[in-house]
């Protein structure tokens, strides 16, 4: 009987290739589990020690890289704090040359016409007032900057005693002050005559002459008029002229006269047609006693007198700068003319990398009223605020007392200058180098860590693929099979 082979062999292929199949894809997942615990026990404390290590470097570098950030605006803080100081003292500069510039125009004007000088002196007034609005206005969010509260600040306790100014660079005072000592009270030059002022004078046409800063004056009496009456247009005449000189009445109507500022730079000389009358000699210029200075101690260190003005020297480190002013016509009678206490508000900057330190920077007031402060001058002017264009003098004391203000002005403002080049500018690029150097190595520490974990990734997508193709490889065709039984 024939057997029908077609329809036994094809179970039975199906069969092998299906057995076949699984032997072999149980072995591949055998060699696959072998692998993965082989792995297991190999690798996982690696694994684990690289990532903590990899996180603990990452974070300290974070923590660093923060911390300089926060340093680094912090500067950018303080040195825009600086830079609006510089422009606004850059503004009042402009102020101060405008006003040079028309102190100048003035000077220059060959004919007196009333309505230009009082145009001139409403312009200088709105620049003054234009400078005390930018002393007051320039501020760095809530905090004003040259109003003199973040400068050195002072007060006196005392009769007659007032307090002047101190270098910027000041250390605050003991909290009971300085004692300011005054042995000798500033005193002006003056002029009195011997013999009385007689109407016999007055008929004759007395004539006085006097001289003051290289300028002579004229003065000639009228017949008729009463010594009374002479007297009084005398003193209208020296206002006329400009002359800083103060007629002081007495009752022998003798001639006195004093200058109007207090020291020894101030002088003046007079004569009189009758010999007595204030010359010596007829028509022959005496010259007016000379005028003292205030003399005195600031803490115990001698200081210098100029007028009514104290001055400790430079040399002294406390008090180096310090300046009172004593209007006291006479001196104290147990000598101590009062306390002086100084307070320093200026800014404390700490900058520095990677030593950090503390740098002041003290920024003065700079209204008009303590600009120009202490300038020589006959006319009176105390500071910048008190200055006008009234007659000649006082125009040519207005352009002394302009051109110290300006000085002071530009002076603050190159230090802060400087400040920022020295200071602030070679802290900023320490941190900024520092930051860089920081965030190339935490780039650098991560980019690694990446790399790590792509290689362990492509790993086991390679011993993945490889168990794959072993199954794929069992699942051929089963004419395979069929060979081997041939």
């Amino acid at each position: 009987m024939p057997i029908n082979i077609q329809t036994n062999i094809g179970p039975t292929m199906r069969s092998l290739s299906e057995q076949g199949t699984y032997r072999n894809s149980m072995y591949q997942q055998q060699e696959q589990k072998k692998k993965e615990k082989q792995k297991v026990t190999v690798r996982p404390t690696l694994v684990k020690d690289d990532v903590a290590a990899h996180f603990v470097k990452n974070e300290e570098f974070r923590l660093q890289s923060a911390g300089l950030q926060n340093e680094i605006s912090h500067l950018e803080e303080e040195i825009s704090i600086v830079q609006t100081a510089a422009g606004a003292l850059e503004r009042v500069e402009d102020l101060l040359i405008q006003m040079k510039e028309l102190l100048v125009i003035v000077t220059n004007e060959t004919e007196y016409n009333a309505a230009i000088r009082k145009a001139d002196q409403d312009e200088l007034v709105h620049l003054i007032n234009r400078i005390n609005k930018v002393a007051d206005e320039t501020s760095y969010g809530h905090q004003s900057l040259l109003d003199g509260s973040h400068g050195v600040r002072g007060v006196a306790s005392g009769e007659h005693l007032e307090f002047v100014g101190m270098n910027t660079d000041s250390k605050t005072s003991p909290l009971n002050g300085y004692e300011v000592v005054v042995t000798e009270a500033a005193t002006r030059s003056e002029l009195q005559g011997l013999r009385p002022f007689t109407q016999d004078m007055v008929d004759n046409e007395e004539q006085l002459i006097f001289e003051e800063g290289g300028i002579s004056y004229r003065f000639t009496t009228q017949r008729g008029e009463s010594v009374s009456d002479t007297f009084n247009r005398l003193a209208s005449w020296i206002s006329d002229c400009d002359i800083p000189l103060e007629i002081v009445r007495n009752a022998d109507e003798i001639l006195h006269f004093k200058h109007l500022q207090y020291g020894s730079a101030y002088g003046f000389g007079a004569s009189s047609l009758t010999p007595g009358l204030l010359s010596l000699e007829s028509q022959e210029i005496t010259l007016a006693s000379s005028g003292l200075d205030v003399k005195g101690m600031i803490n115990g260190m001698p200081c210098l007198g100029h007028g009514q003005y104290l001055s400790a020297p430079d040399e002294a480190d406390d008090i180096s700068g310090l300046t009172v002013r004593y209007t006291g016509n006479e001196a104290p009678i147990d000598k101590m003319a009062g306390t002086v206490s100084v307070a320093q508000s200026g800014f404390q900057f700490q900058i520095g990398h990677p030593a950090p330190h503390v740098e002041q920077l003290s920024l003065g007031s700079i209204h008009t009223s303590f600009l120009g402060a202490d300038t020589k001058n006959v006319s009176g002017f105390n500071s910048l605020q008190d200055i006008d264009i009234k007659n000649g003098q006082r125009v040519k004391d207005s352009i002394c007392v302009l051109e110290k203000s300006l000085k002071e002005v530009s002076d603050v403002r190159a230090r802060i200058e400087m400040f920022c080049d020295n200071q602030f500018k070679s802290s900023m690029q320490n941190l900024q180098n520092e930051y860089n150097k920081i965030i190339v190595t935490e780039q650098n520490l991560e980019n690694s860590a990446e790399a790590r974990a792509f290689a362990e990734q492509t790993g086991n997508i390679i011993a993945k693929n490889s168990g794959r193709s072993s199954i794929a490889q069992a699942h051929q065709n089963p004419e395979i099979v069929l060979t081997l039984l041939k």
